[in-house]
């Protein structure tokens, strides 16, 4: 049985009394799995340095459910690690392989069209997305599902 603020927490954002039903019989490790995957849950968030994976000035990069940063002093960069959050929303809400094929598909399309690969990179969707938003620390809890999509035509 969940405790009940965990059923309140549910019900205050109006799930119907069936489904609480439903929710307070799931095995806990269940439900940890649904929180994380509805973005509700950020305790499985894994954070790792490795200095040798990085190409001239990136910093970070999110690949599920890791974010790894060049230095462990990135650690305390709120805006960054906002930032790699947005992009692990991306790949949840696209079920993971989804997103990176259309991560590089975009790019591979931009860099094309621009001839820059870098100014490609800049233009991804994905990528404008999260640099609009990371320093707004509150973006991934009001962030609306494929708000990606916004960034599209831009």
């Amino acid at each position: 049985m969940k405790a009940p603020n965990v059923l309140k927490f549910w019900k205050q954002r109006g799930y119907s009394p069936k489904l609480l039903m439903v929710l307070s019989a799931m095995p806990n490790f269940l439900y940890d799995l649904l929180l994380y995957l509805l973005g509700t849950d950020e305790r499985f968030q894994v954070i790792v340095v490795f200095r040798h994976f990085f190409y001239k000035n990136y910093v970070g990069l999110s690949l599920w459910p890791f974010i790894i940063l060049k230095e462990d002093s990135l650690k305390d960069d709120a805006v960054l690690i906002n930032h790699e959050r947005i992009h692990l929303k991306q790949q949840r809400e696209l079920l993971i392989l989804p997103f990176y094929l259309l991560y590089v598909s975009e790019w591979l399309l931009r860099t094309i069209l621009y001839m820059d690969s870098y100014r490609a990179y800049q233009n991804i969707s994905f990528e404008r997305e999260a640099y609009a938003n990371e320093a707004d620390m509150q973006y991934l809890s009001k962030r609306k599902i494929f708000g990606f999509l916004n960034y599209l035509m831009r």
